[in-house]
This record gives structure tokens, C-alpha cells and sequence, in this order.
């Protein structure tokens, strides 16, 4: 029980994505890389890391479909 962790450090983590995605990719990644001894944070930030790119990436294609490059 001591390594489960708590649920809010990811939750933080996905809103972080959603509002800045470069730093919610940095925070997975440092989710990711520097928890290794806490699955839950491992899990979350690898899914953390994904939609941050999936944010970024969907941001751009409405920047482009509306035409402010």
C-alpha cells in the first residue's frame, strides 16, 4: 500500500495537458521516468504523455482548419 499513490497527481496531470500541452508532456514524462516505483503514476503518465500530443496535435488542426497559422 505504500507505493499505491493518490489519484490526484494524474488528475493534475490531465488538466495540465489540456491547458498547456508541452508542459503536461514534460509532467508525464517526469510521471513516467522519475516514479518508477509507483504503477499508478507510471500508467497515468504514459497515458499523460499521449494526450498531451493528442491535444497538441488537435489544437493545431483547428488552428489550421480556421486559418491562423
Amino acid at each position: 500500500m505504500e507505493n499505491e499513490g493518490t489519484i490526484i497527481i494524474p488528475i493534475i496531470g490531465y488538466i495540465i495537458a489540456v491547458i498547456s500541452p508541452l508542459i503536461g508532456l514534460i509532467y508525464g514524462a517526469i510521471l513516467f521516468y522519475m516514479k518508477k516505483d509507483t504503477p499508478l503514476y507510471r500508467k497515468h503518465g504514459r497515458f499523460i504523455i499521449y494526450f498531451a500530443i493528442l491535444v497538441f496535435v488537435i489544437s493545431f488542426i483547428i488552428r489550421f482548419a480556421i486559418g491562423g497559422l
